[in-house]
């Protein structure tokens, strides 16, 4: 009986954490001493000063409510590239993935972007 309560319990917390959405980032790349500001970038030719690229970084939130996937997902990776020790963000690609979670369908927003380090 108890075991029973565990799955039920198990699927109820997977289904809230779904529905109301987390983000995370996945980094690789060097780390520096953390800053405190990040400019963001969406082309490579809004870019005016010399940069290095120090990483790569998919942020990412699986929710059944999209509006606020990209607002969350930018915020971690701002969080993120603060803790690297970047200056910049450039944004290079953004995806949408559907999935099925019992009766109800959910995504997975991705963003993916590289870590900039003015010179």
């Amino acid at each position: 009986m108890s075991r029973r309560k565990f799955e039920l319990g198990s699927v109820f917390i997977l289904v809230t954490f779904l529905l109301f959405g987390c983000a995370g980032v996945n980094y690789i790349g060097r780390s520096f001493d953390p800053t405190t500001n990040i400019d963001m970038y969406f082309s490579e030719d809004e870019i005016m000063q010399e940069y290095t690229v120090i990483g790569h970084a998919i942020g990412y939130s699986y929710s059944t409510r999209d509006s606020k996937d990209s607002d969350r997902i930018q915020v971690k990776l701002i969080e993120t590239a603060k803790l690297k020790g970047a200056d910049a963000i450039l944004i290079i690609g953004i995806s949408k993935d559907n999935f099925l979670v019992g009766v109800s369908s959910s995504a997975e927003s991705q963003i993916s972007t590289s870590f900039l380090k003015y010179k």
